[in-house]
């Protein structure tokens, strides 16, 4: 069973689920009590129960034609509210009314959550504390009126305590599973997009624009590793990343694609545009002077693009751009290619 994969989603699924647990068991019961009242001459009794037994099947019909039934559950909370309220202050048949009148409010407010569950609950206490004191009400002793209000005390508030921990809970998990979800799709260097999370950010995109990728390689990569060490070619792998944020716009996506290799997906925009604003960064890349051992070093980078003219062509437009990063990186290093006329 699906039940969805945020708080919100999952907690509507729940909401949904006791509204038809309520109508397939509780319309149930309220069938056969309304029968039984009315064989036993009951009359408004009878009547009464069927009158919720209709309200409660409505409710599941719009419930299932809802979306969202946050509103849908406060509405049959608050027939919960009145119908176990009812069956307190009347008793039902024989003073029974007050056992099942526990496990419908129970239900009430279940169906609206912990803050919501602490406004219906307070007011059942105190309008039903009120009543069943009163020569309005069912005649219970004084005993029996102070152990239903106890009882009632003591189940809402274990009802809220488990409540909240729910909730608690749920917040708990949605924020672990989006510490791992940004753990999978992000690059611990760089906190840039990697290549599975470029491709999931992809998936969300309407490219109805111009699109173009880009694969940028800082050239000599290993030789700076080597000669520098990991340290100074993590840091320009920083500074680059940093450039790259710098110069494009917030619905542009970027992403460490492996090793020293970047990848742009810039939207809105043509080949030549695109390709004006990477000889931007390059320059700025190359003009930065990294220090190692009192010596300045300077850093380049070749790029290739290609246009992206839907998401199913994703993977041969990194093909393209990547044959175009080989011709400069075979042309001398430190160029941009593209073939600016394609479209």
């Amino acid at each position: 069973m699906e039940f969805g994969r945020t708080p919100d989603e999952i907690e509507n699924k729940r909401k949904r689920l006791l509204i038809y647990a309520f109508v397939a068991l509780g319309g149930s019961f309220l069938f056969i009590f309304g029968i039984v009242s009315i064989i036993h001459n009951r009359y408004f009794l009878g009547c009464i129960l069927f009158i919720f037994l209709l309200i409660s099947l409505l409710t599941a019909s719009i419930a299932y034609r809802s979306t969202n039934v946050q509103h849908v559950s406060i509405f049959l909370s608050s027939v919960l509210y009145i119908l176990s309220s009812y069956l307190l202050i009347s008793g039902g048949n024989e003073g029974t009314g007050v056992y099942w009148s526990y496990s419908i409010s129970m239900l009430m407010a279940l169906l609206v959550g912990p803050k919501l569950g602490c406004i219906f609950m307070g007011l059942y206490i105190i309008v039903n504390s009120i009543f069943i004191f009163s020569s309005f009400s069912y005649q219970y002793s004084n005993l029996e009126a102070i152990r239903i209000i106890i009882t009632s005390i003591t189940l809402f508030v274990l009802i809220l305590a488990s409540e909240w921990i729910r909730m608690g809970s749920y917040s708990a998990i949605s924020e672990a599973s989006e510490i791992h979800r940004q753990l999978a799709n992000t690059d611990p260097l760089t906190r840039l997009l990697n290549r599975h999370g470029l491709k999931v950010k992809l998936d969300d995109y309407e490219l109805n624009l111009p699109t173009v990728v880009t694969i940028l390689d800082v050239d000599k990569f290993k030789h700076i590793n080597d000669n520098y060490g990991h340290d100074f070619g993590d840091l320009v792998l920083s500074k680059l990343s940093s450039l790259l944020t710098k110069n494009t716009k917030g619905g542009d996506l970027i992403a460490r694609w492996g090793g020293e290799e970047f990848v742009l997906i810039l939207y809105g925009t043509t080949i030549d545009s695109a390709k004006a604003l990477v000889e931007k960064i390059k320059k700025e890349f190359q003009s930065h002077l990294f220090s190692f051992d009192d010596k300045l070093v300077s850093v380049t980078f070749s790029a290739g693009l290609a246009n992206l003219n839907s998401k199913s062509q994703f993977e041969l437009a990194i093909k393209k751009a990547d044959q175009h990063l080989y011709e400069a990186k075979n042309s001398g290093r430190n160029l941009v290619v593209a073939n600016t006329g394609e479209c």
